[in-house]
Parts: structure tokens; sequence; C-alpha cells
């Protein structure tokens, strides 16, 4: 038994990093402009699926990666030049404060859309990154593990760790932190806001296309997995307080173990379960685990 719920922990662990990786997109955009991509889990299947079809064609992996990298990089560079910049320019006037929601979700609609055209609405499988097959096996103290999970939470990690440097630790990051202050303010120190801010929607297709990546081989990917993964990151950065990376990292952590345990208990409903604690979650402590509920006078 204690086998099997380490099985089980590390599943959720695998899917706890994807859904951070994802979750981190919606911060860095949220951070710096104030709004979020509600198509970024369609930006994750876009990527998931074109990483498929390149490694089906024979493409090596690195390459493949590569390819679908820079596809959702210019995929963020137009949706900031093409959707939220317009936006800007007509300001309130413009119908409401808060229509990049419709427009992004416009955007979501249309790639699932596309996706179906391209790849049809079936479910498929995406070939593993790191090993030669799905089931391929090690044994770590007597217990099996799945060496596509084990090496999935490795990567993530590492790219999770990049992002903290870029954000804490680079001139781009104080640039970000700066502008999402007071951009005013930052165009008086030199700052090139509207460089940053194309930036920044680039590195959250990029995160987003990662997660997609990674996520293929470790469930069957369709045009419609986008919508989930987009409601599951958006409660996992609830969780942790959606303005602290930290917290967006413990917060996929536990939404995913609590997901995969949840599975094993009932695979019915086992992904409705965690969704119901996160809103009897928020009704008590609504600004996160690592948030204070106060003001924001950005």
């Amino acid at each position: 038994m204690l086998d099997t719920y380490l099985q089980i922990l590390v599943s959720g662990l695998a899917m706890g990093a994807i859904y951070t990786l994802t979750a981190k997109g919606l911060f860095i955009a949220h951070l710096a402009t104030h709004k979020l991509n509600f198509g970024q889990g369609d930006f994750l299947m876009v990527g998931a699926f074109l990483s498929m079809s390149l490694i089906i064609a024979g493409i090596p992996v690195l390459l493949a990666a590569l390819l679908v990298l820079i596809a959702l990089g210019l995929l963020g560079w137009g949706l900031e030049r093409l959707v939220i910049r317009p936006l800007d320019r007509f300001g309130i006037s413009g119908g409401s404060t808060y229509s990049w929601i419709l427009t992004t979700a416009g955007v979501a609609l249309i790639l699932q859309n596309i996706a179906e055209l391209v790849w049809g609405k079936s479910s498929h499988y995406s070939p593993p990154l790191f090993s030669e097959g799905r089931d391929n096996v090690i044994e770590i103290a007597g217990i099996n593990m799945f060496v596509e999970e084990i090496l999935v939470i490795g990567f993530a990690a590492v790219v999770v760790a990049f992002f903290y440097y870029m954000l804490f630790r680079t001139r781009w990051g104080r640039a970000v932190y700066t502008v999402a202050f007071n951009p005013e303010a930052a165009m008086l120190l030199g700052i090139n806001v509207r460089r940053t801010v194309v930036l920044v929607f680039v590195l959250a297709s990029l995160l987003a296309g990662i997660s997609g990546i990674l996520v293929g081989p470790l469930i069957t990917i369709h045009p419609h997995i986008g919508l989930m993964f987009t409601i599951k990151a958006l409660a996992v950065a609830a969780i942790g307080g959606f303005s602290n990376p930290l917290g967006i990292l413990i917060g996929g952590v536990l939404f995913g173990v609590a997901e995969a345990f949840s599975n094993y208990y009932d695979s019915a409903f086992g992904d409705l379960y965690p969704l119901i604690f996160v809103l009897v979650f928020l009704v008590f402590r609504p600004s996160g685990l690592f948030s204070e509920a106060q003001a924001d006078v950005r």
C-alpha cells in the first residue's frame, strides 16, 4: 500500500509541476499588466499538439522543443500585439476595462477550432520525451516509478528556478516590477514599458509551451484540454496567492497531489473534488495562503 501511495504522490507532483508552470504564465502577465490570458491553457494545448506532431514526424526531441517554443513565442507576441495592445489604446472608452477577458477567451476558442481542423476531435497520445516507452519504470528504494514523471518533475523544477532567477536577479525582472508598480514612473526611469510588456507575454507563452511539451506524454491530449488547464492554473494561483510566486509553486504542488489521490479514490469525479476544495478554501481565505487581503495601490 505504501508503494502505491508513493507512486500516486510522484504522479501528483508531476502534474502539479505542470500546473505551476501554467500558473506562472498567468502570474507574470497579471503582475505586469493586471490582465490575464484566458487562453493560457489553450496555448499549452497547441504546444502539446505541435510537440506530438514533430516527434511523430521523426524530428529529434530537442529540435522539436525548440521549434515549439519559437512558435509559442510568436503566438505570445501576436496576442499582445493584436489583442491586448489595441484595447490599451482605446482604454475605458473602448468598451470596458475588462474587454481583454472576452478577447483572450476569443483567441482560446479560435485555437480550439484550429486544433480540431488540424488534429480532429479525438484524443491523442504523445510519444515519451525522455524514455523509450510510456510504461518505462525504474526502481527506487524498492518502489517502481515512471521515468517520464520523475524527469518531468526535475525539468519543471529547473524551469521554475530559472523563472525565479529572471524575475528577481535580472534587470528585466526589476523592470517588470517597476512597470507593475507604476508604468509612468517606469518610463521616467528609462524603462521601455511596451517592450517589457511584450516580453512578459512572450515569456508567459513560452511557459505554456514548455507545459504542453512536458504534459503530452502524461495525459491524452485533445483540442479542449486548454480550458481545463486554464481553470486549474487559476485555482493554483488562487491557493498560493496571485501576487506571490512562491505561493503559486506551493499551490501547484498541493493541487496536483490532491488531484492524484482524489482520482485514485474516485476515478469518476476525481478532478472535481480539488476544485470544490478550492472554492470552499477561497470563502475563508480569498487572498490565498501567502497574500494579505489589502487594497492594490499600484
